[in-house]
């Protein structure tokens, strides 16, 4: 047995589908590649009706490839039954009427082991489908999050769907064989969710504009972000990013670009849970930004300024010199619609005012009105509104 596969570990396994107590540890490795139910399996794929083969199968005995546990009985809390994750996700991929649109199916598991963080594909005990394993990091709060991002991705980008059980972390496994099962020992982790490319962003325009550098002013500003600020910079910062990506500016590479540069500082000081929570403000701040390009006249060039207060750590002062925008009389006055977004007299959308302590709670109930209608910008101009 290889000691340094990353299979080479324990994990639950209970006497059958239906069992919830009594479970006992067994090697993974050891459990993929034995043959002891082989039978069993082949006389399942022998019978063509698929409620008798179900049968069959939930008398197989079944392993929890995402942790060990003292039990499984639904009622008792995940906490209280979790002995350890064992940093590995199951994706399951059934013959499904979404995935019999797959032209070659043929192809997919080929065309699946050239994925580096695949530790392990086989079929599945109908044979019609497969199972595998990738490794996340061993953490339960966060294991959701990482398996509906490996979803998405499978589904945005080849347009296969993976079955939900696996998002549970207790979520069983029943015993498969198959002679010509893929193994990679040293795969890697999945740790971050890969952007999808839209089709209609795919390549970038031919602006004629120069934006050399912009990508890097970007990812400073994101370095450079203050304690208590960092989680509202980050979605406002990726918005911008997918708002110049979407205008022809920068590369999609930027939102990975962005990811990479927060774990690269907070990797080993924030937690798994933080760690998916920020990254996910990194993604959807991109995606709204996608949503709405951010267009330059052909003999401008990207404006670095325009957006340099927005992210400018505030200064030290004496408490009575301490002024903010909500202050500022003009603040609202100044709000705008551009391309459909509510906009502020700094050229950023509004709603990046809604984080932190940038307004007063009165301005931003006023953006968060004039967000769902517009209408409020007129009649506040027309009747001066307060």
């Amino acid at each position: 047995m290889l000691k340094e596969s990353i299979l080479n570990i324990e994990v639950s396994c209970f006497k059958n589908y239906w069992e919830e107590k009594n479970p006992r540890n067994v090697n993974l490795l050891t459990w993929l590649t034995s043959t002891k139910y082989k039978d069993e399996v082949e006389a399942i794929r022998s019978i063509d009706d698929p409620e008798k083969r179900k049968k069959l199968k939930q008398k197989l005995p079944a392993i929890t490839p995402s942790g060990i546990f003292k039990h499984r009985i639904k009622e008792v809390p995940l906490e209280e039954k979790l002995i350890r994750h064992t940093g590995l996700v199951q994706i399951d991929i059934d013959l499904t009427p979404k995935n019999k649109l797959i032209s070659n199916w043929e192809d997919l598991k080929s065309e699946l082991i050239k994925l580096p963080q695949i530790a392990y594909l086989g079929k599945s005990v109908s044979g019609l489908g497969y199972w595998g394993l990738i490794p996340i990091p061993p953490d339960p709060e966060g294991h959701k999050f990482y398996f509906d991002s490996l979803k998405e991705i499978f589904l945005k980008r080849w347009g296969i769907e993976l079955d939900d059980k696996p998002k549970n972390v207790v979520s069983l496994r029943g015993y498969s064989f198959d002679a010509e099962a893929y193994f990679n020992h040293h795969a890697k982790t999945f740790l971050i969710k890969k952007l999808p490319q839209p089709k209609q962003f795919q390549t970038v325009k031919n602006t004629g504009i120069k934006a050399s550098g912009l990508g890097d002013w970007i990812i400073k500003k994101l370095e450079a972000s203050q304690e208590g600020q960092r989680h509202g910079d980050r979605l406002k910062l990726a918005r911008f990013a997918g708002g110049l990506v979407a205008g022809g500016y920068l590369d999609l590479q930027i939102c990975e670009s962005l990811i990479q540069s927060y774990l690269s500082q907070y990797v080993h000081i924030d937690s798994h849970h933080t760690q998916a929570k920020e990254i996910k403000a990194i993604q959807d701040g991109f995606n709204d930004g996608l949503k709405a390009p951010i267009q330059l006249e052909d003999h401008q060039k990207p404006n670095f300024e325009k957006y340099q207060s927005v992210f400018v750590a505030p200064q030290k002062v004496e408490t009575d010199q301490i002024t903010s925008k909500d202050s500022n009389p003009d603040y609202i006055s100044q709000l705008y619609f551009e391309n459909g977004l509510l906009m502020n007299g700094d050229g950023y959308p509004a709603e990046w005012d809604l984080f932190g302590s940038y307004t007063d709670k009165k301005t931003k109930d006023f953006i968060r009105m004039a967000v769902k209608n517009p209408l409020l910008i007129k009649f506040r101009e027309k009747f001066v509104l307060s």
